[in-house]
Parts: C-alpha cells; sequence; structure tokens
C-alpha cells in the first residue's frame, strides 16, 4: 500500500533552518535508516534533486547558510566564498552515525556492517562527491566534533575579515 505524500519543508530557526514533514521537525526521521538506505536511489531523481537544491538555494537568499550535502560546492553553490570538504575512514563515519542514530555506543557488529553499508553508498555516489576544486579538505577521523567546528569557523571568519577589507 503506498503512503500518502507528506509535505516537506525548511522553517528558519535562530541556529539555522530544520527540516519539516508534515509540520513536525524530522531531522531524526531523516537520518533513520529507512531514509539513509533509500538516499542514493532518490537523490538521482532529477525532480528530487532539483527541489531540494531550490529549497537550499532559496534559505541563502535571505541568510547566510551552512550546508552539507555531496555536491553542495560543485552544483548547488559552486561560487561559494567558503567550500569545506569533510572527509573521514569509514569506521569511524559508521561509528558517528550509530551513535547518532542509536543514542548509544555501537557493538562492534553493528559497526562492522554500518561500515559496509556507507561504502556501499559511497560507491553509488561516487560521481556526485568529487571535491570541489576550491575546497579545504579536512580530515576528521580523529577530530572531535568541536575542533571541526573551530575549524571551519576560523576559516569563515578570515573570510569574512578579508571581504569587509575589500
Amino acid at each position: 500500500m503506498l503512503e500518502a505524500a507528506r509535505e516537506v519543508s525548511l522553517q528558519r530557526v535562530d541556529s539555522g533552518f530544520i527540516p519539516l514533514i508534515d509540520g513536525e521537525p524530522a531531522d531524526s526521521e531523516m537520518r533513520g535508516e529507512p531514509v539513509t538506505g533509500s538516499v542514493s536511489l532518490v537523490a538521482r531523481m532529477p525532480a528530487v534533486r532539483d527541489w531540494v537544491n531550490a529549497q537550499v538555494r532559496k534559505a541563502r537568499e535571505t541568510d547566510d547558510v551552512v550546508v552539507d550535502g555531496r555536491d553542495i560546492g560543485t552544483v548547488v553553490f559552486p561560487n561559494a566564498q567558503l567550500k569545506v570538504y569533510l572527509v573521514a575512514d569509514a569506521e569511524e563515519r559508521a561509528r558517528r552515525r550509530l551513535r547518532e542514530r542509536l543514542y548509544r555506543e555501537p557493538t562492534a557488529d553493528e559497526i562492522v556492517a554500518e561500515t559496509a553499508a556507507i561504502l556501499r553508498r559511497d560507491n553509488m555516489d561516487a560521481t556526485q562527491s568529487a571535491m570541489a576544486r576550491d575546497a579545504v579538505r579536512i580530515d576528521t577521523t580523529r577530530l572531535t566534533e568541536k575542533e571541526q567546528v573551530e575549524r571551519i569557523v576560523e576559516m569563515a571568519r578570515g573570510i569574512a575579515e578579508k571581504i569587509r577589507e575589500a
């Protein structure tokens, strides 16, 4: 049986934007297995890609935005003043994703299974995952989330200062 269509939108909040499904916050739902397992297939649909890209560009019309995605710097915002390409080894990415999803430390078996899923998705998404020529590559495998944010904020502040001086 087909599920009824659901309304997807973005809502402005103090810290940025949050995704909504039928008017309800949807970040945890979007990070769940049913969605992450289907992302590669759905992301190849031109109508879906066009709609998502339009929503992100619309958000940028009125606010500065921080956006993550596999082709943000090459397709969505190719002229962005700061592009950061974050990488981490697949096992660490699996561990992080599972912690976020499960709200606990994952088991070794869970990490192995999630790592395999990540590598399959990476392989399917290889053409979308090219780093923009002018992006800054940061390997986050051994960085905390706080350290990652600090590095990126420092780069953004440097660019903002150069713009003010110009």
